[in-house]
């Protein structure tokens, strides 16, 4: 068995989170990523900082090979240039024009490489205006109307705190196309470039709250942890001071709801008989059922609604998380010791597959810790016969 990118070689020169997060999945799926650092550069100068090194860089740089190339240097760029040659992926999220001036465009190694799959991410595309402007997951949340639907009705917008949210849901996104385009190619349509936008990815995790402003004409209001489609569906707070997060999600679920917690009577509601209908008189049903939620601690409305088969989670915190159970037994929560970050806490694999060897995780490499072993085979390469000598202007 093998894993499912096996013989797949991706050339990885890319920053922060969006594209390096992208690459270190296709890593995990079996792929060589080779990741390029220039020399004397502080790999990902983000905090919070490990010893000098990013945690980010030690996040998303796992599953990789790291070299260093100086591409601004013609005998590392000839390198650069021989070592796309083997690669069937490539995977850029630099500033506009900076390709172009490596060199390392699609137009100029397209020609190296006829077959590569060229993967080029943005902030906000291609094209318009915005292009030249750096694109960060703050600042895409603001311009992507994400902060205008998040926070509750009497304060401001507020920001997902998870710093990387819609950096990693693009770096989802460039997974996806990259594995659409091996396909492709796979069926003989050859190479071709990619473009992935941050904006794009941004807007259509929204497609929902577009929708409703689309129908309505309307800006969906900040409605804290509640939502408009479905009532219940939001977080109440419990006797211990707790909080547990509650959906009723179709009318079949309502009055096994309401006998669930000891509220029958609700269900004979003519104000609450469907969800359009408590929809509608949200603002007298919500507090009827937060008061009623304050009378027993988070656990014992946990086992009532599951017992009821309604939607239900508990609010936990990183610690109970950590030492749960459910994550425990599905491996979401690994450790392992390594030569260059010692102890090291990480995410389980997304994935298992049932043909495949298993997916494993690798911690990230010091910055260049296999420049000489790839040079090695770079030099190899360009020692056969067929190597051509391109990129020497």
């Amino acid at each position: 068995m093998a894993k499912p990118l096996d013989g797949i070689r991706v050339f990885d020169i890319t920053l922060a989170g969006v594209g390096p997060w992208s690459a270190k999945l296709l890593g995990e799926l079996g792929a060589d990523v080779i990741h390029v650092e220039a020399p004397g550069r502080s790999p990902m100068a983000i905090p919070p900082m490990f010893d000098g090194t990013s945690i980010l860089y030690v996040t998303a740089n796992a599953n990789k090979r790291c070299i260093v190339l100086d591409l601004k240097e013609q005998k590392d760029r000839q390198a650069a240039y021989s070592l796309i040659q083997s690669c069937d992926v490539f995977v850029e999220n630099m500033r506009p024009g900076v390709m172009e001036r490596l060199g390392l465009d699609y137009e100029s190694l397209s020609k190296v490489n006829p077959d590569l799959v060229y993967l080029s991410a943005s902030g906000y595309g291609q094209t318009g205006h915005m292009v030249p402007r750096p694109g960060a997951d703050p600042q895409l949340q603001a311009f992507s109307g994400w902060d205008m639907i998040t926070g509750t009705e009497e304060g401001g917008p507020e920001f997902f705190r998870h710093f990387a949210h819609l950096d990693y849901n693009t770096s989802q996104y460039i997974v996806q196309a990259v594995l659409m385009a091996l396909f492709h190619r796979a069926r003989g349509g050859g190479g071709q470039k990619i473009e992935v936008a941050m904006l794009a990815a941004a807007m259509s995790l929204q497609s929902s709250r577009i929708a409703e402003y689309l129908a309505t004409g309307e800006q969906p209001k900040r409605m804290g942890s509640a939502t408009t489609s479905t009532v219940p569906q939001q977080a109440f707070e419990c006797q211990d001071r707790r909080w547990l997060a509650v959906g009723v999600t179709d009318d079949s679920q309502w009055a096994p709801f309401c006998e669930a917690i000891g509220r029958a009577e609700l269900a004979q509601d003519a104000r609450f008989a469907t969800n359009r209908l408590r929809i509608e008189h949200r603002e007298a049903l919500v507090p009827i059922l937060q008061a009623h939620f304050a009378t027993k601690p988070v656990r014992w409305w946990e086992m009532k609604l599951t017992e009821a088969g309604v939607p239900q989670g508990r609010f936990l915190s990183w610690n109970e998380l950590r030492f749960h159970p459910q994550v425990l037994e599905n491996g979401l929560m690994q450790h392992e010791d390594t030569p260059e970050w010692g102890h090291l806490y990480h995410e389980g694999v997304p994935w298992q597959f049932s043909k495949c060897d298993p997916i494993t995780y690798r911690p990230a490499p010091a910055v260049g810790a296999h420049t000489d072993e790839v040079r090695a085979e770079i030099a190899k390469m360009e020692a056969a016969p067929a190597a051509a000598k391109v990129g020497s202007n």
